[in-house]
């Protein structure tokens, strides 16, 4: 599903819940001001809330370890040849012609009806009604009023008790500004045509314009006499303009019911107040997100490749070591380079600013010297020590095309204590990077760094010796980490030959990163093979664990010079591809 058509469809589902309470408990009260702003609000969130991301914190248990020695994350883009419909971009080009269309049409009746509005005007006598205009026409069948223009029949009297009502009422819209409604609702109909609910509000929303009106135009007034006016307007009513307010706007009986019905209807407030825990509930559904803040992520992951450690002690920026003789390492996750794949590379955003490019931007000196930077610069913050603070920053920053590093920022939860601010001082005080380049010419490019800041309790282990195992025997952290026989090339080229795309996921459009965590045992044995986070389904978790489970033995990792069981994480990254 794109991403024009799943904003598409949480609008129908939010405006729809929204119309429905309406009909349901607001139609046809009394109340038409709060009626008239609140079809006009549903509109608004409508449109608004399926935008918003607001991200929240990943609470899996299970996904904690992601970021410890994680291979590079590899890109499935499976060719679907056994699918017989028609290919999935011409279908996307096909349905964004075919709705393109429909809106021009409808941006063409809209600007029509303008026209015949100003041709009306330029041809009728104008008469000064301070601070409007009236204009007076003999092809004008029944009164109708747009922004400053009241339109009037030449041959009608205003002076009449029925003239003066019409009149009255149509000064009402102008008031009221419910031109400035309809023009809205126009505009919103035309662009989310294919959302029948936008279409009830607009004939809703013009119907309560005329409950508004007609309720002002006989405050202590004839209702009887006013009511047959309507009726009389409505019976000999001639072809309408859709951007204008028509004095003999349909349906009459339930304009005519509004205004003789003397009856209350009960619990009218509880009737306003509940649509709040409503919208909420919408809010929440649709503006938190979590599952695409982990994929976004994960498309940064590579091997980090372990630091000597950073004794507080022995830095200048955070003085003494606190009473716990804690040690405070600042560990950096080097980011992944993007494939080269010239055919699929998106538009550059605003400024030319690439997300993905044929040659990524480096550090100068390449990976190696990005880590021996970090871990010579980075100090742990005092504040974090002493609140025993660590966690992964990503900072985020744009290596421009001249290889400055500009708009240094954080993003993800906050971590506190400091952390935050060390890690853009740093990245701020890089030097020039090597600019990627796209199409054989540098362009800006934005750069994701994970930054691992960690504490280890006493007693610190020597330089280079790592982190003891867990109950089971099984290191997180180790001297020399488990590979793949061959190196990351070859586990590219083996996932790459392995994988097959599961046909239920092909046929459901399913796509994502999977995790798989598994122990590479001291023979070099893979074994324990589990996915961790948010389950994607159609078969990817079984497709991963398969492949996984069929490689053949790694060179295992050793710890103080004899081989260890080491706990791994594999991120793969299916994707369809047409």
């Amino acid at each position: 599903m794109t991403p024009f058509l799943a904003y598409l469809v949480k609008v129908i589902i939010c405006s729809g819940i929204l119309y429905a309470y309406y009909h349901l408990a607001l139609r046809n009260n009394r109340f038409h001001q709060w009626n008239r702003f609140y079809l006009l609000g549903i509109t608004i969130l409508s449109l608004a809330v399926p935008l918003l991301r607001i991200p929240l914190p990943f609470a899996g248990t299970e996904a904690t370890g992601i970021y410890v020695y994680t291979s590079q994350v590899v890109t499935l883009r499976e060719q679907v040849f056994t699918v017989t419909q028609t290919p999935a971009v011409q279908q996307l080009n096909l349905t964004a012609l075919l709705y393109g269309t429909v809106i021009l049409l409808f941006a063409a009746r809209i600007g029509w009806g303008y026209v015949k509005i100003l041709q009306l005007v330029r041809t009728s006598r104008i008469e000064p009604l301070l601070p409007y205009r009236l204009v007076l026409s003999q092809h004008i069948t029944a009164p109708f009023s747009f922004f400053r223009f009241i339109f009037w029949n030449s041959g009608m009297s205003a002076s009449t008790p029925e003239g003066r009502q019409m009149l009255r009422h149509e000064i009402v819209h102008l008031q009221e500004n419910h031109s400035t409604d309809k023009l809205f609702m126009e505009i919103v109909t035309a662009v989310c045509w294919i959302n029948p609910f936008f279409h009830l509000v607009k004939r809703e929303l013009s119907l309560v314009h005329e409950f508004i009106a007609d309720k002002r135009s006989v405050e202590n007034g004839d209702v009887a006499a006013y009511a047959q006016t309507i009726l009389h307007a409505a019976l000999q009513a001639g072809p309408a303009f859709n951007l204008t307010n028509n004095f003999s706007h349909q349906p009459v009986k339930r304009r005519i019911l509004m205004l003789t019905q003397s009856r209350r209807f009960r619990f009218s407030f509880l009737r306003r107040a509940l649509i709040v825990p409503v919208a909420l509930l919408i809010f929440s559904s649709l503006a938190f997100v979590t599952e695409e803040k982990m994929d976004r992520l994960s498309e940064n992951l590579t091997i980090p490749v372990p630091q000597p450690e950073i004794t507080a002690g022995n830095t200048p920026a955070t003085g003494n070591v606190p009473a716990k003789q804690e040690t405070a390492t600042a560990q950096p996750v080097q980011q992944a380079a993007a494939p080269a794949v010239p055919d699929t590379v998106p538009p550059p955003a605003r400024q030319e600013v690439f997300t993905f490019v044929e040659q990524p931007p480096s550090f100068p000196g390449g990976d190696d010297a990005l880590n021996k930077f970090l871990g010579s610069n980075i100090r742990y913050p005092k504040e974090a020590m002493e609140k025993n603070i660590g966690g992964t920053v990503f900072v985020s920053f744009i290596v421009t095309n001249e290889g400055r590093v500009k708009d240094v920022k954080t993003v993800g939860a906050q971590k506190g204590g400091g952390l935050e601010e060390e890690a853009m001082r740093v990245v701020k005080s890089m030097p020039q990077w090597k600019p990627g380049r796209q199409n054989n010419r540098n362009v800006s490019v934005m750069f994701n760094l994970p930054i691992r800041f960690t504490l280890a309790p006493p007693p610190p282990p020597a330089p280079g010796k790592g982190n003891g195992p867990d109950k089971n025997g099984v290191y997180v952290f180790v001297d020399n980490p488990p590979s793949f026989a061959g190196g990351d090339a070859a586990l590219n080229k083996y996932l790459s030959t392995s994988i097959r795309y599961p046909k239920e996921a092909i046929n459901k459009k399913i796509d994502g990163t999977i995790f798989v965590s598994f122990i590479v045992d001291d023979n070099g044995v893979v074994k324990d093979i589990k996915t961790v986070g948010a389950k994607k389904g159609g078969g990817l978790e079984e497709e991963a664990i398969r492949v996984v489970s069929g490689m053949p033995k790694w060179v295992p990792g050793k710890h103080e010079g004899k081989n260890v069981p080491v706990r791994f994480n594999l991120p793969i990254r299916f994707t369809i591809q047409s």
